[in-house]
């Protein structure tokens, strides 16, 4: 799983085995460690509304309805989005997003095992 922040918007980049996962009802969640303190991210499917995030003990957990992440895995949607109010000015948005295989050729060498199929790129 992969986080975006840019301004007052998280975006996460899911693989396949995350969405499949994600499809089954199971939590996913991503580390990463600061020495003297971790920051945890974590996607869950609930039976809630709508799209939701929370910020506590250095954990962003995003919560979205299970049943729209189970159809999202079968389609050929590209992610599923929401927003919430924020304290103050423009509201917080959400997205969640399958991960694309890059088209530029300098990210070659990354690991872009489990990443979907880019769309952009025609099957023969």
């Amino acid at each position: 799983m992969k986080l975006r922040i840019k301004g007052n918007s998280i975006r996460l980049r899911l693989r396949q085995p995350e969405v499949a996962q994600l499809a089954s009802g199971e939590r996913i969640e991503s580390t990463t460690d600061f020495g003297a303190t971790t920051l945890r991210v974590a996607l869950a499917g609930k039976d809630v509304p709508g799209i939701f995030a929370t910020f506590e003990d250095n954990a962003i957990v995003v919560i979205a309805p299970q049943s729209a992440l189970s159809a999202w895995a079968g389609s050929d949607d590209v992610g599923l989005y929401g927003e919430q109010p924020a304290s103050a000015g423009d509201p917080l948005t959400i997205a969640i997003e399958k991960d694309f295989r890059c088209l530029d050729r300098s990210h070659a060498d990354d690991d872009q095992a489990g990443t979907y199929p880019h769309p952009a790129i025609k099957k023969s």
